[in-house]
């Protein structure tokens, strides 16, 4: 035996004379002493084992270091402006990381995942190397296709391992996101009754129309200025024109659309012309909840899934259903002359009653939804465990794929099909093309 060793069982001795006393401790150390060195040789062995397979599972030995230090993952928001906050995320089930907004710091090189805000994206300043097998990307998207254009097509989406859309299919979805409480459906605050709205038809059209984008994918005005030949619309705001706003909203009233006074000069009006600027799956904006919410009949063309969020079956009046504006000219006529039949698309609040269960569970279980700041954070703890879950090798490669933001080639609201003619759809093609560049530079 080796000094070395025989001054480490002697120290070992010691020890057990004072947690055992002289005579117990010399009986065990007795026993001990045959084998101790074998001991000590299988765990100084043991020790290098772990150490070699360590080593061998990093890239190098800085981030092992770098890691013992910062145990947090570290998720960063590679674009600027939204959420725009840094702070310790602590997530369901105790789960903790680091979020943090400022791309210039140098605990980038530490970053486990990479969140990017799609109206802020610059696809020519991107995070790469990808590194698809460390490295969790994730888009956060509200708007509409011609937002990002690129978006439209899997091979831009696809980059990306997680995303936050308004799609029921994305990982965190909101697909009611202008939608604040079920409250706003069957609140009666700003509602008119018909009989009071009727009397006002003799300063009002019996549809509203007020919009400020006028080149829009849909071609909405078109639209709107067709149905015009058949039956009166009051169009506000710098598209189609044809009327003043009030003195009291003419000046700045984009900023206005969700005061007291505003919503409760829409209400007035029997029906309200909801045209989306894009159509996609879910994708459903405060055009037609603001008529939920005052009690105007949407007019409503645009998400080809909106049935599965209309309040009642007969909450709004579908563009796909009267498919010409001269035969929807006509239904609106006979909701005109027919009061009890008009009111069949107002229960919601001539009756407080709501029979979507679909949607009243959608509230119920993502109540996080109107709120972007909380859906964000709701996003960034989905990232955060999903990091944890590949630290663990509990995972399988998630991509992003069209159902988590399906926006097909442009669709017009006067046709029901993709115009040739439209500038979108050619834009369309090109974003195509884009979208195929980005996705070879980021994945090679």
């Amino acid at each position: 035996m080796c000094v070395k060793e025989d001054t480490l069982l002697k120290q070992f001795g010691k020890i057990l004379t004072k947690l055992l006393g002289k005579f117990l401790a010399r009986v065990l150390y007795r026993i001990l002493k045959i084998t101790l060195t074998e001991l000590l040789w299988c765990i100084l062995t043991l020790c290098a084992i772990i150490f070699v397979w360590n080593w061998n599972r990093s890239d190098n030995n800085e981030e092992i270091e770098e890691y013992h230090i910062h145990p947090n993952p570290i998720i960063l928001w590679w674009t600027s402006g939204f959420p725009g906050t840094s702070e310790t995320r602590v997530c369901p089930r105790n789960i903790k990381c680091d979020v943090i907004s400022n791309r210039n710091n140098s605990e980038h090189l530490r970053v486990e995942a990479f969140l990017f805000y799609a109206s802020s994206i610059n696809f020519e300043n991107l995070p790469l190397p990808r590194r698809p097998g460390k490295i969790i990307w994730g888009l956060y998207h509200e708007e509409s296709p011609r937002n990002v254009e690129e978006l439209m097509h899997y091979e831009a989406l696809s980059i990306f391992n997680f995303s936050s859309t308004f799609s029921r299919y994305s990982d965190v979805p909101y697909p009611l996101q202008y939608l604040e409480s079920v409250d706003d459906i069957t609140s009666t605050k700003y509602f008119v009754p018909t009989a009071e709205k009727n009397k006002l038809l003799n300063e009002l059209s019996p549809i509203l129309y007020l919009q400020t984008d006028c080149e829009t994918t849909t071609e909405r005005d078109f639209y709107a200025r067709e149905l015009m030949q058949y039956i009166n619309i009051d169009s506000y705001g710098s598209c189609l024109q044809n009327i003043e706003l009030p003195r009291e909203f003419a000046v700045d009233y984009l900023n206005k659309l969700n005061d007291d006074a505003f919503l409760k000069f829409v209400g007035r009006y029997k029906f309200v012309l909801a045209i989306e600027n894009g159509v996609c799956e879910d994708y459903v904006t405060e055009k037609f909840w603001r008529a939920i919410k005052v009690g105007s009949v949407p007019i409503y063309f645009g998400s080809p899934t909106i049935r599965d969020w209309l309040p009642n079956e007969k909450s709004a009046i579908l563009l796909d259903d009267y498919p010409t504006p001269k035969v929807m000219a006509e239904y609106i006529e006979k909701l005109m002359n027919d009061d009890y039949l008009y009111e069949t698309h107002l229960t919601h609040k001539t009756r407080n009653v709501i029979t979507n269960t679909r949607l009243l569970k959608e509230l119920e279980i993502r109540p996080y939804e109107n709120d972007p700041l909380q859906t964000a954070v709701k996003f960034e703890c989905y990232v955060c465990e999903a990091i944890y879950k590949r630290r663990l090798g509990d995972i399988k490669e998630h991509v992003v794929n069209k159902s988590h933001y399906n926006c097909p080639e442009p669709i017009s609201a006067l046709s029901l099909n993709v115009n040739p003619e439209n500038d979108w759809v050619f834009s369309y093609k090109v974003a195509k093309e884009k979208a195929q560049v980005v996705y070879k530079k980021v994945m090679g």
